[in-house]
């Protein structure tokens, strides 16, 4: 039986571990399965947030009656980032797709 190998660079995102052994690739990059949860992982995803004024001012141009794709052109967000913004809103009851 091979040895467990324990990362001291990366955690489980699900539960905290660091046993993570390579599982293959995805996208060109490493990914990684948890030797206790089983969760897949990829770590390093440059995933893009935007600040709570761009989402304020996209709902408020949604409630004065702009469009979802002019609210993506004018705040250059994509126009689905925008539709899930409003659905989460208080707003988003009469949104339909």
């Amino acid at each position: 039986m091979a040895q467990r190998v324990y990362r001291h660079d990366l955690r489980c995102s699900h539960c905290g571990s660091n046993w993570l052994p390579k599982y293959g690739h995805s996208r060109g990059k490493q990914t990684y399965r948890c030797g206790d949860c089983k969760c897949k992982m990829t770590p390093s995803v440059n995933r893009q947030f935007y600040s709570e004024e761009v989402k304020e001012r996209s709902l408020s141009m949604y409630g004065e009656g702009s469009s979802i794709s002019a609210i993506a052109r004018v705040l250059d967000v994509k126009p689905g980032t925008v539709y899930s913004w409003i659905k989460k809103s208080p707003l988003g009851g009469g949104v339909s797709s």
